[in-house]
């Protein structure tokens, strides 16, 4: 069974996506991208200059990343590890992503954060960010081949530039909260941002959790109440990659506390054992989403979902435009009309209404 991405990912997240990919230009910017690049250059880079850990190489390190990948319903990717001393990890790649860690951040940080980044990377992976991250990343740092060529043909303009930028910090919040569902708290997440903060964990002095959250609350408390703060901080941070860690630790947080996230974190943590009849589990959309599509197919998206007690009922229909086997109607229990947000007992009795 498949854990779907969709119950995590960030709505700033999407309504970036959505924004960047309107501006003019972008699809013409994709294109030259996707005709000069090359995946091979960086298994070439990767294998030739970087410590591929494995089961035979750095074992407590890639022990970390099969259960992560099981939660997020991922393909376990490569990882390497590359000589830095500043604290960093990455992900790159299209059809065959990868994991980089820095010598600085396995040095610095404590193992139990470690697995907190690695599955923030996988959330990258599992939220389908690596193409249009790695394309961002290889245009914004200003100095490749590939980031020059494009910025010549004058296909990076200012607006998709912003806007590039804006999405790419608006999706470190999805990852976060992917390592927030494997953690199953947003704990490790407060103190991973701490240590990016400026914390090490190597410090005779002890970093408080919840005055580092008071930190972050006044922040965005500040930002809030000011229109003026808030246009300073677009202008000092417009060109930066990822949001604040204050930030990021604020809204990481701020999600775990909600009913949602509880839900589904639960389900996440349930997917991967047997699932208990009483489990609650998300629709795979809404109703009227569902309306006019083959209802083998709607069938399989429930039973994919995990819902145990499906019944079909063929309808007859006058109506010529509706296609054979098209769902006319989908019911659970008595409920005809359901959000995409919704979440139902596993044992729910869903019936799918389809034309003849």
């Amino acid at each position: 069974m498949a854990f779907d991405p969709n119950l995590f990912i960030h709505p700033s997240d999407r309504a970036a996506m959505k924004a960047l990919q309107a501006i003019p230009g972008f699809q013409a910017l994709m294109k030259a991208f996707m005709s000069i690049w090359d995946e091979r250059k960086f298994k070439i880079e990767n294998m030739s200059s970087k410590l591929r850990v494995s089961e035979r190489q750095m074992k407590k390190y890639y022990d970390m990343l099969p259960p992560i990948c099981e939660k997020l319903g991922i393909k376990v990717p490569e990882m390497y590890i590359e000589l830095d001393v500043v604290p960093n990890a990455y992900t790159y790649g299209d059809t065959e992503p990868f994991v980089v860690v820095t010598s600085g951040l396995l040095e610095r940080f404590p193992d139990d954060l470690v697995q907190t980044v690695i599955a923030h990377e996988c959330g990258h992976i599992a939220c389908h960010h690596t193409l249009y991250g790695t394309m961002g990343r290889m245009i914004l740092n200003g100095t490749s081949v590939l980031g020059n060529f494009l910025t010549a043909g004058n296909l990076i303009t200012e607006p998709l530039l912003l806007a590039y930028f804006y999405w790419m910090r608006c999706s470190e919040f999805s990852a976060d909260r992917a390592a927030i569902v494997f953690d199953g708290t947003a704990d490790k997440l407060t103190r991973m941002c701490m240590c990016f903060a400026g914390y090490d964990p190597r410090f005779s002095e002890e970093a408080d959790v919840d005055v580092f959250m008071e930190q972050a609350k006044e922040y965005v408390d500040t930002m809030k109440d000011s229109k003026v703060n808030k246009l300073i901080e677009f202008y000092m941070y417009r060109t930066i990659t990822h949001p604040l860690t204050a930030v990021r630790a604020y809204e990481g947080k701020r999600w775990f506390e909600t009913e949602h996230a509880g839900k589904v974190i639960d389900y996440a943590e349930a997917i991967t054992k047997e699932l208990p009849q009483s489990i609650m589990l998300p629709v795979p959309a809404s109703s009227k989403k569902l309306l006019g599509q083959n209802y083998e197919k709607v069938r399989k998206m429930f039973v994919d979902t995990g819902f145990t007690n499906v019944k079909l009922f063929e309808e007859p229909s006058k109506e010529r435009m509706k296609r054979s086997g098209s769902v006319v109607a989908v019911c659970i229990n008595t409920k005809f009309n359901f959000a995409e947000t919704e979440w139902f007992p596993s044992d729910s009795i869903i019936s799918i209404h389809y034309k003849e």
